[in-house]
């Protein structure tokens, strides 16, 4: 008759829960700064297709101009030469549409690869935090038996 494993110690069993609670605090902080990616990639593709709209109308026509949360302002295009485009710590400058097109297109592709890296962390912890559930499991019952 094969001997069951020994019962773990109460100190194996705060380590493990320990180390649970560090991956689901780090897990935690992941989603945040994934959701922060997000919000950036989603603000970069608004600009990009407000400048493709902006490139279809005739300047001193109306147009709408998003603002965000799926909201627009009625606006008349004075130039459609130029964008200004915000370069990071509250600077912009004014770039051709061409141009405004590519570096926005850039930053969404520069947020993209630290988004999948943040993504594959993610699914890592999480199988380390399913292996700790299963030990537990493991644990009840033989604490049960």
């Amino acid at each position: 008759m094969a001997e069951s494993p020994a019962a773990p110690s109460e100190e194996e069993v705060r380590r493990l829960l320990t180390v649970y609670q560090q991956y689901q605090a780090e897990a935690e902080a992941i989603v945040r700064q994934l959701s922060i990616f997000q919000i950036s990639v989603e603000g970069c593709e608004k600009a990009l297709k407000a400048v493709e709209a902006m490139e279809t109308v005739e300047d001193g026509e109306d147009m709408l101009v998003p603002i965000g949360q799926d909201s627009f302002i009625h606006a008349k295009l004075t130039s459609k030469e130029k964008v200004v485009v915000g370069v990071g710590a509250g600077v912009s400058i004014e770039k051709s549409a061409a141009e405004a097109k590519e570096s926005l297109s850039k930053r969404k592709a520069q947020l993209s690869d630290p988004s999948g890296k943040l993504n594959n962390t993610l699914s890592k912890i999480e199988q380390e935090m399913g292996k700790i559930q299963s030990i537990a499991t493991q644990y009840e019952q033989q604490f049960a038996e």
